[in-house]
């Protein structure tokens, strides 16, 4: 496979134009400035077996709207998460200049990261379109099958005739086929288009669709493109054997995971998990998918052979009171049991669990002690070290029920019947909170990545000691003490009701 180097990353950043690129910083990995972006979101963090620190955000330039937008992915590291970051930015679609914001823009969006027992990192994204995000997506794959096998599919500039297909690759190349037949276009491993073996061009444009001066590759992403791509989320996969600092062509894993009845099928952002099923590695991700039978339901994706291939497990069944289930983290239990944290619509954070490798998972259920933000990403992961005898989970999401804001840290006891005990919190800020991320260092301290603003991504450290408490050791070390009024009392007192009935139903 082609290896993309760090450096030239972010030299081509630096030729379109964006501000002069921060070859490290310390504390936050995505200070406002860095690689001249002004907003960053979504983050996701991970200590690699190394005991260096790694993270991955959107890079969203001038604005902080989801896709359809303007938005590249970056990748940040420290040798040991106390500072020194470096960047790269891993994807990057050039249809229009850095810097700028445009819905009519192709986009990447939402990451996630994982690293394997062989030390290999995948980096996981969406890639959209121009002018294609997640509320315009239509049903389909877009792939088409051909001969037993499916195949990404094309249809040629303004049309929707997706007849054509990118076959297998060969030597860096692959040809756009149509009905099996050559047609004398290709893509390289980036899905750049080619005519007869020659590059195809075009005006790069800025935020106000004129052209920039500018001749950048066409891509199948593209609008202007000779071909384009279906408008659905492409899954969009990257390795690294070296932890981040060069990294694998893109892997499409649409032809693997997505169903035809999809109207969307995206990444979880944060993290993956290892585990081990039947004495062999398999690698998960957590997805969420809505279909033709409406709502959002979670799913995980996973690999039995190093992520040369990957299946896709069975939709989660929601319950009535959470609503849905989407972004999602997972963890593994003392017994090897895999337990999946989800976004829903409550106050609450839901939970399931599978006893088969992550395929299969039981109902969801809101939780009722992990009572936060309703409809925001959560952050949960296992912890290392045992307290009171007791195995351990590390939670992060917002404490308010009236909106994303006031973010809590929570230490969770497991007990031998796999049911979880709040034995610590540490409520991190008074005001905005929403998506965030949190890792383990190779010290035993925890690193957490979250937006403390719209489109800021702030960078915090704690210590938990042995009695499980946490404290903050790079900040004013104020705790913000959050307590219940009598209406919210009232409110989580006939919400466990509404759990035990729902719980007793289902049973």
């Amino acid at each position: 496979m082609k290896r993309i180097m760090s450096v030239v990353l972010t030299a081509a950043v630096l030729a379109s134009g964006a501000a002069t690129a921060a070859a490290s910083s310390y504390g936050t990995p995505f200070e406002r400035g860095t690689l001249g972006c002004r907003e960053y979101r979504i983050p996701a963090l991970l200590t690699l077996a190394d005991g260096s620190v790694c993270a991955s955000a959107d890079l969203r330039w001038d604005h902080g709207k989801d896709s359809p937008q303007n938005i590249d992915t970056v990748f940040a590291r420290s040798p040991d998460g106390y500072g020194n970051w470096t960047h790269t930015v891993v994807n990057r679609f050039d249809d229009y200049a850095d810097g700028c914001g445009s819905k009519n823009s192709a986009s990447f969006i939402d990451s996630a990261l994982l690293q394997a027992q062989d030390g290999t990192l995948f980096l996981l994204t969406e890639a959209y379109a121009s002018g294609i995000g997640i509320m315009n997506t239509k049903k389909g794959s877009g792939c088409v099958e051909y001969q037993g096998k499916r195949y990404v599919a094309l249809a040629k500039k303004g049309t929707s005739d997706f007849r054509y297909f990118i076959s297998d690759f060969e030597n860096g190349f692959a040809p756009i086929l149509c009905g099996g037949e050559p047609t004398g276009y290709s893509v390289d491993e980036e899905y750049r288009l080619y005519q007869n073996g020659e590059p195809l061009t075009m005006p790069q444009r800025d935020g106000a669709d004129n052209p920039t001066g500018e001749t950048v590759a066409q891509s199948v992403f593209y609008a202007d493109a000779a071909f384009h791509v279906f408008e659905t989320p492409f899954l969009w996969l990257r390795t690294s054997e070296d932890g981040g600092e060069t990294w694998s062509a893109p892997q499409i894993l649409n032809p693997q995971v997505t169903e035809d009845s999809d109207y969307f099928l995206g990444t979880c952002p944060g993290r993956g998990l290892s585990v081990t099923v039947n004495g062999k590695e398999r690698l998960i991700f957590a997805l969420y998918v809505s279909n033709a039978g409406g709502g959002e339901k979670t799913v995980t994706m996973y690999s039995d052979d190093g992520g040369k291939t990957w299946n896709r497990g069975k939709e989660v069944r929601n319950s009535a009171f959470t609503g849905k289930t989407s972004e999602s983290q997972l963890v593994t239990l003392p017994d090897g049991t895999i337990r999946m944290f989800s976004r829903n619509s409550s106050n609450y954070v839901a939970c399931c669990d599978s006893t088969d490798g992550g395929v299969n998972f039981t109902k969801s259920f809101a939780c009722p002690d992990l009572y936060g933000t309703k409809n925001c990403m959560v952050s949960f992961i296992n912890y290392s070290r045992n307290i009171n005898g007791k195995s351990v989970i590390i939670s992060s999401a917002g404490g308010s029920s009236a909106g994303r804001a006031d973010g809590v840290v929570r230490v969770l006891a497991v007990n031998d019947d796999n049911r979880m005990e709040v034995i610590s919190e540490y409520h991190v800020n008074d005001g905005f909170y929403a998506y965030s991320c949190l890792t383990e260092l190779s010290d035993g301290r925890l690193a957490l990545l979250y937006e403390d603003e719209a489109s800021h991504i702030n960078y915090m450290l704690l210590t938990v000691d042995e009695n499980s408490a946490l404290s903050e050791i790079n900040g004013n070390n104020i705790q913000f003490d959050k307590k219940e009024t009598l209406w919210q009392k009232i409110r989580r007192f006939f919400d466990r009701v509404w759990f035990s009935l729902e719980r007793a139903f289902e049973k």
